[in-house]
């Protein structure tokens, strides 16, 4: 169990696995283990996996609840839930559903066709196989004044569960997916960095379960660090250093005022700690930098300032990083420090 919402469980299903097999042609096996552990600490319910995904990695990792997308019979009979797709259901033989009939089906429709399987498919859909949920895809806006009662009317219309598979198209799939499982939803779609996927990031999403819509979180947010260093590795795909919640550079920040807010008060700057993600807050001195954040810096590096002029260091604290046209690293400022320090006491 990972999050409730208004007393409801929310599932949550990741579909990173099958972007990561479609874009390498080698996988590392161990770091896959990794990576899938990972995202079950963190709160995931459900890997989807597919049938390239099981041609790629013949030995998926135990103790991790599976979702079939649906390719061929044979390799879904190893699997209690399957996704089966609207568009693959129109092609499938009477005997070929029967096969499924054991099966747990989540049904994937757009949401452009949920009118036509209520009016011309719905006998033939809901009499040959067991649909217990319909995932609703190619979501790209939400209207927070009617969806509450949109997803009503398919629970009532199908008895079903409902899922939202969020289009990114338009940017708004974090916020999409966080409406839904507040209006009613019993479980959301996503993916790992999941804006490079046109899906709704699953960082993003149940930060913002927790944080925005207070909801009651049972994951491990702090293995988020850990798993985008682990997702790096494994696809070669470099996560953007301002990207939300997992970007290396959204918790180092340089400029006075910053440092004296953060000093003061976190909150002022920060909608969460640092640590709740697994990660660190960073402060660098450039060019930008005031009294302030050298003192900070220094007593950080239990380095004792007192009694020095700290503008006339300051000074060349910034002539120094506009040479260098980067920060000072930490060694740098040091010996920068003791150099200045020496100088004044001759």
């Amino acid at each position: 169990m990972s999050i409730i919402i208004k007393k409801h469980r929310k599932i949550i299903i990741d579909r990173t696995l099958n972007e990561i097999v479609k874009e390498s042609k080698n996988i590392d096996l161990k770091l896959t283990s990794e990576f899938l552990a990972l995202l079950k600490d963190i709160g995931v319910d459900f890997i989807e996996i597919n049938q390239e995904v099981l041609r790629k990695i013949k030995e998926l990792p135990e103790g991790t609840g599976y979702i079939y997308r649906f390719e061929n019979v044979f390799d879904a009979q190893k699997f209690e839930y399957i996704v089966l797709s609207y568009e693959k259901f129109k092609s499938m033989s009477e005997n070929s559903l029967q096969k499924l009939k054991s099966k747990k089906i989540m049904f994937e429709v757009s949401i452009k066709d949920l009118d036509k399987i209520a009016i011309e498919e719905c006998d033939r859909i809901f009499n040959n196989i067991n649909v217990v949920c319909i995932r609703v895809k190619d979501v790209v806006k939400y209207n927070l004044s009617g969806w509450s009662r949109f997803i009503e009317s398919i629970k009532d219309r199908f008895s079903v569960y409902v899922d939202f598979c969020a289009s990114n198209k338009y940017y708004m799939a974090t916020s999409i997916s966080l409406e839904t499982c507040v209006d009613g939803a019993d479980s959301i779609t996503t993916a790992f960095n999941g804006q490079i996927y046109n899906l709704a990031p699953l960082e993003e999403v149940i930060l913002a379960l927790k944080i925005i819509k207070n909801g009651e979180f049972h994951g491990n947010l702090k293995s988020l660090a850990k798993a985008a260093y682990v997702y790096v590795k494994l696809t070669g795909q470099k996560v953007s250093p301002m990207k939300a919640v997992i970007g290396e550079d959204i918790f180092k920040y340089e400029s006075g005022i910053h440092v004296d807010g953060i000093e003061k008060n976190p909150d002022n700057y920060e909608p969460y700690n640092p640590c709740d993600v697994g990660e660190t807050r960073t402060m660098y001195i450039g060019k930008h930098s005031g009294k302030k954040a050298v003192m900070v810096k220094l007593k950080e590096l239990n380095v004792d300032y007192e009694g020095m002029d700290m503008e006339k260091f300051l000074n060349k604290v910034r002539k120094m990083s506009t040479e260098l046209k980067r920060n000072i690293l930490d060694d740098e400022l040091i010996k920068m420090f003791n150099d200045f320090k020496n100088t004044c006491l001759k």
